[in-house]
């Protein structure tokens, strides 16, 4: 029986690719992306979510999974290829693909709005992944104790697409966790 997936996951699904995780991977130049944030936003998670947002643009698969938490993209990387005979770079392309809109050639995200949840729930939010499958006990646990720090993110997306004069918000107000750790800041769902 398979398990029914909470929104939360589904939008990690479908926000975040996997591969192995490298700490070398690398780096999408994140030009032509407006940032938005409020001050209690550390210029390095914005940075980093802006690069991240690039990758998806750019459609850059080794960009992207290098921002991702190893231990998430490990787990991700098994429960596609288990529960939805798919692969990351498939999902990663699906990801891509929801920008498309009919009838437009191209897009480009032109504004990325972050503000930090005041009140971050981590236990409620890796419980939605242990609940989905995705992720054990222990993995979140690994996890948890490898960050140096986290910090709980809201993120808004505009996207113009070719021919139109106004951009779009296609994202509003969705959860992103990132994590500094020996390695860098990681995106995690």
């Amino acid at each position: 029986m398979k398990k029914k997936i909470p929104a939360l996951v589904l939008a990690a699904l479908l926000l975040t690719g996997c591969r192995g995780g490298e700490s070398s991977a690398p780096r999408v130049i994140p030009e032509g992306i407006t940032l938005h944030t409020d001050e209690d936003v550390s210029s390095e998670y914005a940075e980093t979510v802006k690069a991240y947002f690039a990758a998806v643009e750019q459609n850059d698969f080794e960009a992207y999974a290098g921002m991702v938490h190893p231990v998430y993209l490990s787990a991700f990387r098994t429960y596609l290829e288990e529960q939805k005979d798919s692969s990351p770079e498939e999902n990663f392309a699906r990801q891509h693909k929801r920008f498309d809109e009919d009838g437009y050639d191209s897009w480009r995200i032109t504004d990325l709005t972050l503000s930090v949840y005041q009140e971050p729930d981590y236990d409620y939010y890796f419980k939605q992944f242990t609940d989905a499958g995705i992720l054990t006990e222990e993995q979140v646990q690994t996890v948890r104790d490898s960050a140096e720090e986290m910090q709980d993110l809201k993120f808004s997306v505009d996207v113009l697409y070719e021919g139109d004069t106004e951009p779009v918000t296609v994202f509003r107000n969705q959860q992103m966790i990132l994590f500094k750790t020996a390695d860098g800041i990681r995106i995690f769902g």
